[in-house]
C-alpha cells in the first residue's frame, strides 16, 4: 500500500470514516491522487477572483483568521513558570550572570558606538561567535564614527565584510546610512548620548530606535541593544526597565516549547504551511509573554534574586537553546562520567546550564514528550524568495522560487 493512501486513510479516521482502499473497485490510485492533489493546490495556493486583494488563495485568509484557534496556545497551564522560575532562583542566587562581550578598555561612548551599529546587523548571522566588533573598532574606529559612515558607505562594507553579514546587504546598508542620520540629528552624533536625551526611559528609547523600519532597528533588536548596554556598564536606565522583554528568536522559543512555559494543541506547522507566518508571528509574540510570566512568578519568590527585566535572562535562555537544546546535542539526558576539567572549560553561562551530574538544568520540567519539539521557522514576506511572489491562479504552476 502507498504513502499516499495511508495517509488517505488517516485523513478519514478524523472524520470517523472507514476509508478502504481495497473496496473502492479498482479505482485509479493515481486518479485518485491527482484529483485530491488538484483540490489541496486549488485551496492553499491558488487565487480566487473573489477574495480580497491582500489574500494569494482561501487558505491564507483561513489561516489569517484562526491560526490561533487552530494552534490553541497556552502559557503556564500546569504552573511551569512557577517552576522554571525556582530553577533560575537557585542559580542566581549563586552569582550574577550578563552579557559576556569583550570590550577591551573602549570608553562607554564607543562601547555604545559599536554595540549601536552592530546590533542592528545582528539577525540570521551570530556575529559575535564569529568576530569581536570591539577588537575591530581599534583597527577600523572610522566604520562606527556616524559622520563618516553617512558620508562613506565603503565603510559600511568595511564593518559587513568583517562580520560575515553578508545576506540582505541591500538591506543592511540603508540600515546604516540611516541610522548613522538618525544619530547625527537626533543624539549629537553619539549613540552614548540616547538614554541621556530620553532620560533614561526605556520606552521612549525603543520607540525612538524603532520608529521608521528604515534604521533597522526592530522591537527585539531595540530590547537586546538596551539590554547590552546595561549589563556592560554603559546606561543606567531610570524608568520602565522592568519592559524589556527576553529576546524571541529560535533558542529562547525552543526552551519555551521543551519547559512547557508555552504550550500548542499540536507540534507547530512547518513553515511550508506557515508560509504567511502567521503562526511564527504569534509564536513570537506569546514567547515573550511566556518568559515574562516566568520573571512575574519568580518575583513571588521570598528573598528572591530576580533581575530588574526578563531581558536580563535572555542570555542565559540563549544559551542555553544554543548549547543543549539542538538536534544531536540531547543534554537533557546523563553525560558520561562527570570530567571536571571539561566543565571548567565552559565560559561561565555554559557551567551554569549543566550541574556536576551532566544534566540541563531544565531536565526535571522538560517532559519526555516535548524534548523533541522545536521551534518555527519564518519564510520571508516580500524579496526574491517571498510568498507575495508566489502569487498563482487556476492556471496552476507558480509558488516561491529559490
Amino acid at each position: 500500500m502507498s504513502s499516499f493512501i495511508i495517509f488517505l486513510e488517516k485523513l478519514a479516521k478524523h472524520f470517523n470514516i472507514e476509508f478502504d482502499y481495497d473496496k473502492m473497485n479498482g479505482e485509479d490510485e493515481y486518479q485518485l491522487a491527482a484529483n485530491i492533489l488538484n483540490e489541496i493546490n486549488i485551496y492553499f495556493y491558488q487565487k480566487k477572483t473573489t477574495l480580497p486583494p491582500p489574500y494569494i488563495s482561501e487558505f491564507h485568509k483561513y489561516w489569517e483568521e484562526n491560526h490561533e484557534k487552530v494552534l490553541n496556545p497556552k502559557i503556564n497551564p500546569n504552573d511551569e513558570c512557577l517552576k522554571v522560575a525556582k530553577i533560575l532562583e537557585n542559580i542566581y542566587s549563586k552569582s550574577t550572570i550578563k552579557v559576556q562581550l569583550d570590550t577591551l578598555d573602549l570608553t562607554k561612548e564607543e562601547i555604545a558606538n559599536v554595540r549601536f551599529f552592530t546590533a542592528i546587523q545582528d539577525f540570521n548571522v551570530d556575529i559575535h561567535a564569529r568576530s569581536n566588533p570591539f577588537e575591530f573598532f581599534k583597527r577600523h574606529p572610522d566604520c562606527f564614527n556616524p559622520q563618516k559612515v553617512y558620508e562613506n558607505d565603503l565603510l559600511i562594507d568595511e564593518l559587513l565584510n568583517f562580520l560575515n553579514a553578508d545576506s540582505q546587504r541591500d538591506k543592511r546598508k540603508p540600515w546604516m546610512q540611516n541610522s548613522a542620520k538618525l544619530l547625527i540629528d537626533k543624539y549629537n552624533s553619539s549613540a552614548y548620548n540616547i538614554n541621556e536625551i530620553h532620560d533614561g526611559n526605556v520606552i521612549e528609547i525603543v520607540q525612538a530606535l524603532t520608529a521608521e523600519e528604515k534604521y533597522g532597528f526592530s522591537t527585539k533588536k531595540a530590547h537586546m541593544f538596551l539590554r547590552d548596554m546595561a549589563d556592560l556598564g554603559v546606561w543606567n536606565y531610570k524608568s520602565n526597565i522592568d519592559k524589556l522583554d527576553v529576546m524571541s528568536d529560535k533558542n529562547t522559543m525552543r526552551v519555551a516549547l521543551r519547559t512547557g512555559i508555552m504550550q500548542f494543541r499540536i507540534p507547530l506547522l512547518a513553515s511550508y504551511l506557515d508560509v504567511y507566518c502567521f503562526q511564527y508571528t504569534m509564536v513570537d509574540r506569546l514567547n515573550r509573554e511566556a518568559w515574562r510570566k516566568v520573571w512575574e512568578e519568580w518575583g513571588k519568590i521570598p528573598n528572591n534574586h530576580r533581575p530588574p527585566t526578563p531581558a536580563s535572562i535572555d542570555y542565559l535562555i540563549y544559551r542555553l537553546g544554543k548549547t543543549a537544546c539542538r538536534q544531536n546535542k540531547r543534554y537533557c539526558q546523563p553525560w558520561k562520567p562527570f570530567d571536571k576539567k571539561k566543565l571548567e572549560s565552559l565560559i561561565p553561562q555554559d557551567r551554569f546550564i549543566f550541574n556536576e551530574n551532566r544534566f540541563c538544568i531544565f531536565n526535571e520540567v522538560c517532559q519526555l514528550e516535548r524534548k523533541l519539539l522545536n521551534a518555527p521557522n519564518s519564510i520571508s514576506i516580500e524579496g526574491k524568495t517571498g510568498w507575495k511572489k508566489g502569487r498563482t491562479n487556476k492556471g496552476g504552476g507558480g509558488g516561491i522560487s529559490s
